[in-house]
């Protein structure tokens, strides 16, 4: 929510999914390759101030934007909702 003395931020909106190790030559000859995460299967993500402040959600947030551990992982979600042990208690 923006105003004309400032802004407010409601949620974040993540952009994430699959990702697939992809490699670029450099152009420097004695370079060796440039290796990044393409996003192979696009998802965004919405997540409210509250939720993305938590420490456990910003470490699993980092996982996945690292390229360590993907979010979309479902047997992997349903472990780590289960050891969260809670549910967002906000509107």
């Amino acid at each position: 929510m923006h105003t004309q003395k400032g802004y407010r931020v409601d949620y974040y909106l993540l952009h994430t999914g699959r990702t697939e190790w992809a490699s670029l030559n450099d152009p420097k000859d004695d370079a060796p390759p440039l290796r990044y995460l393409r996003l192979s299967n696009p998802v965004d993500i919405i997540s409210c101030i509250e939720c993305y402040a938590d420490p456990q959600i910003k470490k699993r947030l980092e996982e996945d934007f690292n390229g360590l551990a993907a979010i979309l992982d479902e047997e992997e979600i349903k472990a780590w909702k289960k050891n969260l042990g809670r549910q967002p208690d906000h509107g």
